[in-house]
C-alpha cells in the first residue's frame, strides 16, 4: 500500500471520528434541550393551574367527615374528590408518560400527590371496585416512584465530621 492510500484512509476515518463526535454531541444537546422544554412546559402547566390547584385542595382537606361523604355517589363531595383525584391522575398520567417532567413535580406538587394517595386510599379502593380496578392507577404508579425517589435522600444521614470543633 502507498503512502498516499494510507493518508486517504487515515483522512477518511478521521473523518468518521469527526462526524461520529459531531453526532453524538448533537444528540446530547437535543437531548438536553427537550429536558429544558419538558422542564418548562411542567412549570407552566402547573403555574397556569395553580389557582385550581389550590381551589380542589381547600374543597377536599375541608374537614374529617369529607372521605365519609364523598362515598355517597352524585354527591358535592364526591364531586369535588373526582375532580381532584381527577386533575392529580392527568399529571400522574403526564408525568408518568415522560411528557412532563418528574423532577419539577416531585419539587413543586409531589408531596399533595403522595398525600392524595393516602389520605383517599379507602375512596381509591372502593372506586376500583365500582368502576375499574386501574382507576387512579397512574397515582399510584406516581406515588410510588416519588417514594422511591426521596428514600435515598432520607436514608443517608449528613456526614458528620471528623473536626471535634464542628
Amino acid at each position: 500500500m502507498s503512502v498516499v492510500a494510507i493518508m486517504l484512509a487515515l483522512v477518511q476515518v478521521l473523518a468518521l471520528v469527526v462526524a461520529v463526535v459531531g453526532l453524538v454531541k448533537l444528540v446530547g444537546d437535543t437531548r438536553a434541550e427537550n429536558s429544558r422544554k419538558r422542564q418548562q412546559a411542567t412549570i407552566d402547566f402547573i403555574a397556569s393551574t395553580i389557582e385550581r390547584q389550590h381551589t380542589l385542595y381547600a374543597n377536599v382537606y375541608r374537614d374529617s367527615s369529607f372521605v365519609t361523604r364523598a362515598k355517597e355517589i352524585n354527591s358535592p363531595e364526591f364531586h369535588q374528590l373526582t375532580s381532584y383525584l381527577g386533575y392529580l391522575e392527568y399529571l400522574a398520567a403526564a408525568v408518568n408518560m415522560e411528557i412532563m417532567d418528574i423532577r419539577v413535580v416531585e419539587r413543586t406538587i409531589g408531596s399533595r400527590i403522595t398525600r392524595g394517595l393516602e389520605d383517599f386510599s379507602s375512596w381509591i379502593a372502593i372506586e376500583q371496585k365500582r368502576l375499574l380496578p386501574t382507576a387512579y392507577n397512574e397515582i399510584e404508579t406516581l406515588s410510588k416512584t416519588l417514594h422511591k425517589r426521596r428514600k435515598p435522600k432520607l436514608a443517608n444521614p449528613p456526614i458528620q465530621s471528623a473536626d471535634p470543633i464542628r
